[in-house]
């Protein structure tokens, strides 16, 4: 659990103290300079600026413009610029036919959006500033040079030849100073309409407590998942009712404590007893199942008790064939360590030991 809490913990947060990054994003929207041009009769969605917005964000975006605006800037920035596209909405009118004419109608106008990414936020109202500076030059070169396209056509129309009537030569010539004072009074003009700051990245202080009950819960269910596999799998002799289980209740000869050894002996040696009869011609063999030293120890203890011989034998694995020959009132003890003896030693031990014509008096689980 504790471990699913920390993984939990350094996942959500990637043990950072403060943001991995930074985000500044602005969004301006461009003053329609062509628009009081209507005041004199012209239609403003007519003039053209040149190039257009979308070539416009081309040239702002290239890498010679961007490698220029940049040059100053410290440090590695990310930023990215998008246009929006004006509104259209359909409108019908009634012609002199009675016929119904439509037309497609603009409504607001494009905006642009600058975003900024980095580490660090120092530099990204810099970059903002300075992109946005360009567009309002680009910008405004481009209107110059479609109201001056518009006013080379009225001065083409003043010098025809054909014959134009009084009226119109005046508003063509309104027309045309009008032209000429928007030129003067274009600035390329960006007004800001939105600013949003953003510190990404998770952190330390940004951990909220559902993670970590996930991560408490898919830690409990992991390590219950473990703990029944070990269960399954485990071959080691971890309790008396384990052994009871596998040598039954009338070989197995009880439990000595290495803590209580005074009364746990003492229990030992008379279900030796109840078991077996002791005599002082009676030699006891003790075999122990593992590699522990316990069984030494267990000899020397059992000699004071009992009225007869206790000799160490040995580990299974190391008795030959004379060692495991039937002797006359001789019998063995096996000795299993607990949490240490395998089950299936045991089951080797007692099946060599009883196919070597030996008399089991039962197994003792020592821990």
């Amino acid at each position: 659990m504790l471990i699913g809490l920390a993984f939990m913990f350094w996942q959500e947060s990637d043990l950072q103290t403060s943001p991995r990054y930074f985000t500044k994003t602005q969004a301006f929207e461009p003053l329609d300079e062509a628009g009081p041009l209507s005041i004199v009769g012209l239609d403003p969605s007519l003039i053209r600026p040149f190039p257009s917005e979308a070539n416009q964000l081309s040239n702002l975006l290239s890498d010679t413009t961007k490698a220029q605006l940049l040059a100053n800037i410290d440090g590695q920035v990310d930023i990215s610029v998008v246009r929006s596209e004006p509104n259209f909405s359909l409108t019908s009118s009634q012609g002199s036919e009675g016929k119904n004419r439509f037309s497609f109608v603009s409504f607001g106008s494009s905006s642009y959006s600058f975003s900024c990414t980095e580490t660090d936020p120092i530099n990204c109202q810099k970059v903002i500033d300075a992109f946005a500076a360009k567009l309002v030059t680009i910008r405004a070169d481009a209107t110059k040079a479609g109201l001056q396209n518009s006013i080379k056509l009225i001065d083409s129309l003043i010098s025809s030849p054909n014959n134009i009537s009084t009226a119109s030569l005046q508003q063509l010539q309104l027309q045309r100073e009008a032209l000429q004072k928007s030129i003067e009074l274009t600035t390329g003009e960006l007004k800001l309409v939105f600013d949003q700051e953003y510190f990404g990245g998770e952190q330390v202080t940004t951990v909220k407590k559902s993670t970590y009950l996930f991560g408490l819960m898919i830690g409990l269910i992991i390590g219950c998942l473990i703990l029944l596999q070990l269960i399954f799998s485990d071959g080691k002799i971890r309790s008396a009712k384990q052994l009871v289980n596998i040598v039954g209740y009338k070989q197995f000869l009880g439990v000595l404590s290495t803590k209580s050894n005074a009364s746990s002996l003492q229990h030992l040696a008379a279900a030796i007893k109840g078991v077996h009869t002791i005599k002082k011609s009676t030699v006891l063999r003790i075999i122990q199942i593992g590699s522990l030293e316990d069984g030494k120890q267990t000899v020397k203890d059992l000699k004071k008790i009992l009225s007869c011989d206790v000799i160490f034998a040995g580990q299974i694995q190391s008795l030959d064939a004379k060692a495991l020959a039937t002797a006359i009132d001789s019998p063995i003890i096996l000795l299993a360590n607990k949490h240490h003896s395998e089950t299936t030693e045991l089951q080797y031990a007692w099946t060599v030991v009883e196919k070597s014509g030996n008399t089991i008096i039962g197994v003792v689980l020592v821990g």
